[in-house]
């Protein structure tokens, strides 16, 4: 898959710098466009503030304030068809299923992340979820 086959506009959520500055250089090289959040109270009010051009989050697990799990939910109540791949330092830090398009451990490598990315930006979402009702 040619990693530079789409472009959008992302939501970057670590509270680490110098994850933060690496990851936007590898998506950069990606041709998209990030805005960055330092951790998940700032990622739910990025999402608010944005969300009509956001194609895809890019979240941390663990994080100060509010967790990358408790944002995630927070922005799937906001737009359920938001896709999101999430990081993290451990693999003992899965996500639940249904909040995670993906899952990447750090370090992250470019073209890993740029694959993943633009797999995820290809995918369609093609049920709601049953809110239930007759």
């Amino acid at each position: 898959m040619d990693p530079k086959a789409i472009s959008g506009t992302i939501l970057l959520v670590d509270d680490e710098p110098l994850v933060r500055k690496n990851v936007i250089a590898m998506l950069k090289e990606g041709h998209f466009k990030v805005i960055e959040a330092v951790d998940g109270l700032d990622a739910v009010a990025q999402y608010e503030d944005w969300q009509d051009q956001i194609s895809l989050v890019i979240m941390d697990i663990k994080m100060p304030r509010m967790n990358g799990i408790n944002a995630a939910r927070k922005i799937k109540e906001l737009n359920y068809f938001s896709k999101i791949i999430f990081i993290s330092g451990s693999t003992l830090q899965a996500p639940p299923e249904d909040l995670a398009d993906a899952f990447l451990t750090k370090p992250l490598r470019g073209r890993d992340l740029l694959n993943t990315v633009n797999r995820v930006l290809q995918a369609k979402k093609i049920m709601a979820p049953y809110l239930g009702g007759t």
